[in-house]
């Protein structure tokens, strides 16, 4: 992020604000939300993060997916359709969950110590929200976490 934009931010947060609460979301000052960084006299920043694919099984040798690697989700992810087809255990959830762009995505289940196995034959277990709709499997900072995981981007390779 922008330095200007953090110190801004900073300064709005510090602030006295009402948070409310409802079941599933929370909503923070209007003042927060409309925050534009191009309400600055700096010039627009874009910054990228490299994020990466890996191939894992799902509850089985026979459910591949392409598992996106995100360091910055909150959450493991995986399409409705994965469970359905490896009958995987879950329990049901009604919740929505906003990603950074301010979209939401549905989450419709919970599956708890899913084995998940790598393409080198590692086997794994994790927890993760089963959401409605088209979307990739999200392996995020959980799973990160959980197994001691250690992304290297050597400058090397591209």
């Amino acid at each position: 992020m922008s330095p200007t934009f953090i110190d801004k931010l900073q300064i709005l947060t510090t602030q006295e604000k009402e948070v409310i609460k409802s079941v599933n979301t929370s909503n923070i000052q209007e003042r927060l939300l409309s925050l534009r960084l191009w309400d600055y006299d700096t010039p627009r920043l874009h910054y990228a993060c490299p994020l990466g694919f890996m191939e894992v099984f799902v509850g089985g040798e026979e459910y591949p997916t392409m598992a996106l690697v995100d360091t910055g989700s909150e959450v493991n992810i995986i399409p409705e359709q994965i469970p359905i087809k490896a009958s995987l255990k879950s329990r049901k959830l009604n919740m929505n969950l906003r990603g950074i762009g301010g979209h939401t995505t549905s989450l419709v289940g919970l599956s708890e110590f899913t084995t998940i196995t790598m393409i080198t034959g590692e086997e794994k277990e994790i927890h993760l929200f089963i959401t409605k709709g088209a979307v990739h499997t999200i392996l995020g900072g959980p799973f990160l976490v959980d197994n001691n995981v250690k992304l290297e981007f050597p400058h090397k390779q591209g």
